[in-house]
């Protein structure tokens, strides 16, 4: 599996000279094709002989990378998965070849070492205190999973398991706040917005007041920065309102002002 002979020489040749010819270029804004377009157009892939590293570099170019939306085209102003640099696309070539897993630090202290320092960083940016922590995770989805799984975990430890737990968050907050409450099997409190599409503290004191019976609100989700409109909750107000509870600041999109 990791003999290297002459075949891979060439291969890695023919990446490099993608690689560099797509970071030099204006990015085109290409976009999707139908199942039906694609199938035509590559057929079955996976074979039992495979098809070889230059014929599946071929097909990625040919076929599938222009049947995939450019996040760092100009015109591209929709979601944000992330719009690397060039030396960041780079450097996926050097964490991929290094062959390391940074879950932690007996296996990946180095990795950990810098993903630490990136934190701080953020996190001096934010004026967060100086015991800040965490760590980072493939995208906005899974930042709110894990910390509405780690304010359950807090909230449990403190006072014990109620009825039901719930999280109050508002009508405008990303749909990814209330799939990780249907993942964890949580009731979602919804909190009306102002006129001006803001999260209140008043609005969340009343949707933690009105909650039902046997019901405890274990966090509540605020937003800097919506995904459609850019908007920016009241955090004072939210956190203050949020009595106690874990208060979760969704900044997936709008903290990349920092």
């Amino acid at each position: 599996m990791h003999e290297y002979d002459e075949t891979t020489d060439d291969l890695a040749w023919a990446v490099f000279r993608y690689a560099l010819n797509r970071i030099r270029m204006d990015p085109p804004l290409d976009g999707p094709l139908t199942v039906e377009q694609l199938r035509d157009a590559v057929g079955q892939t996976i074979t039992r002989d495979g098809l070889g590293g230059d014929e599946a570099l071929a097909v990625f170019a040919d076929h599938l990378a222009p049947a995939c939306i450019s996040a760092d085209h100009p015109r591209y102003l929709a979601f944000v998965p992330g719009a690397p640099s060039e030396a960041a696309a780079l450097f996926d070539l050097v964490v991929g070849a290094s062959s390391f897993c940074g879950t932690s630090w007996l296996d990946a202290s180095g990795a950990v070492y810098a993903e630490n320092q990136a934190l701080r960083w953020i996190s001096d940016l934010a004026g967060m205190p100086a015991e800040a922590g965490g760590c980072f995770v493939s995208g906005g989805t899974m930042g709110n999973l894990s910390a509405l799984v780690a304010a359950r975990d807090q909230a449990g430890r403190r006072s014990g398991r109620p009825q039901r737990w719930a999280v109050v968050v508002a009508d405008s907050a990303h749909s990814s706040v209330a799939s990780a409450a249907g993942v964890m099997d949580v009731d979602v409190l919804e909190a009306g917005t102002d006129d001006r599409r803001r999260l209140r503290g008043a609005a969340v004191s009343e949707a933690i007041e009105g909650r039902p019976a046997g019901t405890e609100v274990f966090a509540v989700v605020a937003t800097a920065g919506t995904t459609n409109l850019g908007v920016v909750d009241a955090l004072d107000e939210v956190g203050e309102a949020a009595a106690g509870a874990w208060f979760h600041v969704d900044g997936a999109y709008g903290c990349a002002a920092l």
